[in-house]
């Protein structure tokens, strides 16, 4: 039935008032024109809803069974609306991203200090995956959107460059190699590396330039987060690659550039290809890839 709202509206304020002539009014209608409302809504449901008298209105029993659910689904469908409003004013909304470990220790969480300085009702739910994951997450509609890496990027997905991160060499400031300003990965063959995870996308890249250099790669130990790897390096048990972005600043350490070409990989802005963002997560995009686009770490 065609403005069924509006109708039900109509019963409502009888409902309320007892009173064709008061719920008219408080409608802003014509006596007649919300009795035609009524009637249309009765005959649409088979039922009288109304018992009515010269003096006084009064619910049939089918009207009192149906004026509880009329009044929650008015109810209901103003929250909607209120709601979706206040989505689109990006007043309150969920934001879920997927991005690298290395970028959420790193550049991440400032730009998203000034999202929520900015958006204060929206939440963000941040997961620190690796390359592969986020990928398949973004495919699966886990997450609104990922930051990674452009490397084996699958069909499907879209991806906004964003910034550039080299792999740098970490060392501990008593190792011999602690003095160098650079060094090249010849220097480092037979070096005992602390490397991270086997399904990491650094460790894949690592892996990668030494077999493309036809160098030896001597695996000391390994770990799944950079800050363990790094904290092996602090002891002395080996030195790591790893990217700038996994710098914690602390004492114990020597970051060294290398001198290869390949040390460098392009982190970017994931989502699925003709994908519609919310609001909020579309905003979110938005502002990292103003924050964040063309800086190198």
């Amino acid at each position: 039935m065609k403005n069924s709202i509006q109708h039900i509206q109509a019963f409502l304020a009888v409902a309320r008032s007892g009173n064709f002539s008061k719920a008219a009014a408080e409608l802003h209608l014509s006596p007649s024109a919300l009795t035609v409302q009524v009637q249309q809504l009765e005959e649409w449901l088979g039922v009288a809803l109304l018992d009515r008298s010269p003096r006084h209105v009064s619910l049939t029993a089918a009207g009192l069974q149906a004026r509880g659910p009329m009044e929650k689904l008015l109810l209901d469908l103003d929250n909607i609306v209120s709601g979706s409003r206040d989505l689109a004013a990006l007043r309150r909304g969920v934001v879920t991203l997927a991005a690298l470990p290395s970028v959420c220790a790193g550049v991440l969480p400032p730009a998203l200090r000034q999202f929520r300085e900015q958006f204060a009702g929206i939440e963000v739910r941040l997961q620190d995956l690796v390359a592969h994951r986020i990928h398949a997450q973004v495919r699966a509609g886990e997450v609104d959107f990922g930051i990674g890496g452009r490397a084996r990027l699958s069909h499907g997905l879209d991806f906004q460059p964003l910034l550039e991160d080299r792999l740098c060499l970490f060392v501990a400031t008593d190792h011999p190699l602690a003095q160098r300003q650079s060094v090249t990965l010849k220097d480092l063959a037979r070096q005992p590396i602390i490397l991270t995870g086997r399904d990491s996308s650094v460790r894949e890249q690592v892996e990668a330039l030494f077999d493309d250099s036809r160098l030896s790669l001597l695996p000391a130990m390994e770990a799944n987060y950079m800050s363990t790897v790094l904290a092996l390096v602090r002891q002395g048990l080996g030195i790591t690659l790893l990217p700038e972005s996994a710098d914690d600043g602390r004492e114990g350490l020597r970051r060294i550039a290398i001198k290869h070409p390949g040390v460098s990989r392009e982190i970017g802005l994931i989502r699925r290809s003709g994908q519609q963002l919310s609001p909020a997560a579309q905003r979110c995009y938005e502002l990292l890839r103003q924050n964040l686009a063309g800086k190198h770490r």
